[in-house]
Parts: structure tokens; sequence; C-alpha cells
């Protein structure tokens, strides 16, 4: 991914579509060492005062595995509304707090890249204490299929069992990336991610959804989060339809 100049970590709050629930992820990197800091500091700017009027949730997660990203964290800020998000930006800019937040990502971190998101549609109990996320990647050529192949799965009688969440989003603003949607799927564990997944192999209901989703996206891949810590509301009321 291309580094990007450190004042985009500024679209920390930013929301970007109205009518759905918009989040990003604002990815940068740094080092063990640093990674306490940056933690201190979010703390510190979502505590204070104009923090406190923060209207969305927001995660700070930590990857897992993503191939040859050069990220280490993400800041990913969720919002309901782009007005909730124009109208809380506008306060931060000209608070202190956040002065004093840039300034230790200035000198703790690395930006490596941000995309921006808009929720389509969500399934499964959503809860934020589902804290491993695996987010899969596609170039859909036919949304409307796309959908609909998603949707079935998670009626079906096996999608009905899923312990956990799943959100499709589809992507606002990428740079020059293939992708178009997302798949964030979040659970209580990687163990209890790797048992879902085992639990897939041969069953009629997942084969009928990748023979449709197939037909309608290619899949470009997945990475693997774990969230190190959440401020604000729920995610539940935050992405509520």
């Amino acid at each position: 991914m291309r580094k990007l100049a450190l004042t985009t970590i500024g679209l920390l709050f930013l929301a970007h579509t109205a009518g759905a629930a918009t989040w990003s992820v604002l990815a940068f990197s740094t080092t063990p060492q640093n990674a306490p800091d940056v933690l201190a500091a979010a703390d510190a700017l979502m505590s204070s005062t104009v923090g406190q009027e923060f209207p969305g949730r927001l995660l700070l997660q930590a990857n897992l595995a993503d191939g040859d990203n050069p990220a280490t964290h993400s800041f990913v800020p969720i919002y309901s509304t782009a007005a909730d998000s124009e109208a809380f930006r506008a306060k931060l800019q000209a608070d202190p707090a956040w002065a004093t937040f840039q300034k230790t990502m200035t000198a703790k971190t690395t930006p490596v890249s941000s995309v921006l998101y808009r929720t389509v549609q969500r399934w499964g109990e959503v809860s934020d204490d589902d804290i491993v996320w695996r987010l899969h990647m596609f170039d859909v050529g036919d949304p409307a299929a796309f959908v609909t192949a998603l949707g079935a799965f998670m009626d079906s009688e096996t999608g009905k069992q899923f312990p956990g969440q799943v959100f499709l989003s589809a992507v606002v603003s990428a740079g020059l990336s293939p992708v178009t949607h997302a798949i964030s799927v979040g659970q209580a564990s990687e163990a209890a991610i790797e048992a879902w997944e085992q639990n897939l192999a041969g069953n009629a209901d997942w084969q009928t959804y990748l023979d449709a989703s197939r037909a309608a996206a290619d899949y470009l891949g997945n990475n693997l989060v774990r969230t190190l810590k959440g401020w604000g509301g729920t995610l539940d009321e935050v992405t509520a339809p």
C-alpha cells in the first residue's frame, strides 16, 4: 500500500456517505515499544471533553495476519451518518486535545493507508464482545447477486447457527485498488473463527453460497485483526439499520 502524508490521520473522525453507517480503516505502523503510547494517546483524546462528545464507535486494532502490508495497527472509526461526523469533526479540529493526539501520532507512528467504506447490510448478533475480525475483500461485478448470495447463506439453517456477526460493506474510496466490497466477520476469538471455518467444510449451504458468490465476484484475499480497545457508543447502536 502506498504511504500517505501524516495529515491523513486527520481522517480519523471523518464520515463519508449519508444514509448508511460509514467506517474507515486508517492503517499505520509503529513499534512494540511505541504501541502503548499510541493507546494512551487515544485514551487521553477519547476521555477529553471533546472526546466524550464523540457520536460513533472507535476501535484500535492490531494486525495479526495481512501479507506484505507494512501496517501494524489501525484506527477504525464508525459513524451512523455523515452529519454526525461533520459536526463532530468541526469540534475536534478546534480542540487542543486533537493537537496533543496528533503530536503523539507524528512522533510514534508512520501512516500507511486509509480506506473508506459504507455498510450495506449486517447479520448475526452484533456485539462488542467479538474482538477478532477477518476481513474478506472482493472485486464485485454483480453487486445485487453478491448481496443476495450472502443474505441467502445467512438465512440458511447453517447461517442461522453462526456464532458472531457479519457486515457487508462497499468501498467508497481506496485509491488505486481493485477492492469494491468487504465482508467483515467478527467473533469472540481466533479459536472460534477456526472452529466455525472447520464446520463449513463439506457443508451444502456453504457450497451453494460459494458457487453464487464466485459467479458475482472475484475473491481477492483476507486479513485478520484483533480489537485492542474500543471507545464511544456500542457497535450495535452505531450500525443499526
